[in-house]
C-alpha cells in the first residue's frame, strides 16, 4: 500500500521502487508514417474485399496523422460515408478536405499575384462548404511537400500531384516556401479571430 500512494504521488521512474516498476507495463508509443498506415489501411480492405481507391486510402493514412488507431477509425467511417466502395470523392467529402488541385490554383495565383484569382478560389471552397481550417493543414502540408522537392526529388508515384509540386518547387524560393508554410500554420491558429 505505501508503494502504491508513492506511485500515485509521482511520475519520475527514477524514484518508483524496482519492485513496483517490476510489476508495471510501459508502453512506448510512436507514430507510424502515412506509408505505413495507408498499407496496413490497404491489407484491411483487402481482407474484407471492400474496393478503395488508392489516392483515398493515402488521404485517410495522411488524415491519421500518425496513429494507426485514428487510421482505422477513419477508414470505418469512409466505408460507412461512402456507402461500401471507398472513393477519393467520399473521403474528400467526409473530412471536408480541398482537393489538392485547388490548392495548387490557389498557389499558382500567389506566384502570379493574382489577389483576384485567389479569393475567387477562397469563395468558391466557402460555396462547397469546405473547412477553411482543413485547408490551411492541408495547404501547410503542401508546401512541406513542396520544401523537401526543392532539396530531394520526390517518389514519382508514391506523392500525390508529383509534377505539380516539383514545378512549384522549381518556381518559388525557399524562402518564399518557408514564410508561406508559417502563414499557413499561423493563420489555422488565427482563423477563428477572422
Amino acid at each position: 500500500p505505501e508503494h502504491v500512494k508513492f506511485v500515485l504521488a509521482t511520475t519520475d521512474p527514477q524514484k518508483i521502487p524496482v519492485a513496483v516498476l517490476s510489476r508495471c507495463l510501459q508502453f512506448n508509443l510512436k507514430q507510424m508514417t502515412p506509408t505505413a498506415i495507408g498499407g496496413r489501411l490497404t491489407e484491411i480492405l483487402g481482407f474484407e474485399a471492400i474496393a478503395a481507391e488508392p489516392a483515398a486510402v493515402q488521404m485517410l493514412a495522411r488524415a491519421a496523422r500518425g496513429s494507426m488507431r485514428d487510421g482505422l477509425s477513419l477508414l470505418d467511417q469512409a466505408i460507412a460515408y461512402s456507402g461500401g466502395a471507398v472513393t477519393l470523392a467520399a473521403v474528400q467529402a467526409m473530412l471536408g478536405a480541398v482537393e489538392g488541385m485547388t490548392l495548387v490554383r490557389l498557389l499558382d495565383g500567389l506566384l502570379a499575384r493574382d489577389a483576384a484569382g485567389m479569393l475567387a478560389i477562397a469563395d468558391e471552397m466557402a460555396a462547397r462548404s469546405f473547412s477553411f481550417g482543413q485547408a490551411l493543414r492541408d495547404l501547410a502540408s503542401l508546401l512541406h511537400r513542396i520544401a523537401l522537392a526543392q532539396q530531394v526529388d520526390p517518389p514519382g508515384d508514391d506523392v500525390e500531384h508529383a509534377e505539380e509540386i516539383r514545378r512549384l518547387a522549381a518556381a518559388l524560393s525557399p524562402e518564399e516556401v518557408q514564410l508561406d508554410y508559417q502563414i499557413a500554420l499561423h493563420g489555422r491558429n488565427d482563423l477563428a479571430l477572422a
